[in-house]
């Protein structure tokens, strides 16, 4: 099952990119976008970069805030799909925030660029450790790194309830490697935490982990 979903997430993000805000529009039961912006609070300064930027949401989202995005992501098919919408939604010819493609294993940034990071429902690279320390190496000093890697739906609906089945299936919806994923980024230096934010259908996990401040 994991293989199979692996090659799912693959497709979803390449060939098939197309896809993706209707299929995550879908089994989330309309929720994916409410649960992506639970990590905008948690920012810091001005300057963002997201990490797997995807169809380019987050990214407008950010910029309608006031802040100054930096995406990253493999997917040349992401690139395309956010470059588009970024300048159509926006009315405008030129692309309106730098779009970087490229490995999470090595951030083509230089070190404490970034006073924050953001990713929201990452795939299984945010818990490896050479990711973890690029994480670490571009952060700034007092800088943080907001992470949105699951979700629950809790809503009655039976459009809700059918949901939630299919979300679990992804294991997008699991819980209990949400500790080892804190003591891994606590170990490589981040002061690290799990939040818990409550919506009315459902109930999103935010991992905030910060770098300390240079004494």
């Amino acid at each position: 099952m994991r293989r199979f979903l692996l090659l799912v997430f693959s497709l979803l993000y390449n060939q098939f990119a197309w896809t993706y805000d209707l299929v995550s529009w879908t089994v989330s039961a309309g929720q994916w976008r409410s649960w992506q912006r639970t990590a905008l609070p948690y920012l810091r300064g001005r300057l963002v970069l997201e990490i797997g930027h995807g169809t380019g949401n987050m990214l407008l989202d950010l910029i309608s805030l006031g802040f100054q995005p930096v995406g990253l992501d493999l997917s040349p098919a992401m690139g395309r799909i956010a470059s588009r919408k970024l300048k159509r939604r926006l009315g405008l010819s030129e692309l309106p925030v730098p779009l970087a493609r490229g490995r999470v294993e090595m951030l083509p940034f230089a070190a404490e660029t970034f006073p924050s990071l953001i990713s929201t429902f990452p795939a299984e690279f945010f818990v490896q450790p050479p990711v973890i320390s690029e994480y670490y190496r571009v952060l700034q000093p007092g800088g943080v790194l907001v992470c949105v890697p699951a979700a629950q739906i809790t809503g009655p609906a039976l459009f809700d309830r059918w949901a939630a089945a299919l979300f679990r299936i992804t294991g997008q919806a699991g819980t209990g490697w949400f500790d080892w994923v804190v003591a891994r980024y606590t170990a490589a230096g981040f002061r690290a935490r799990l939040d818990v934010v409550r919506l009315p259908r459902s109930q999103v996990f935010v991992i905030v982990a910060e770098k300390p401040p240079r004494v």
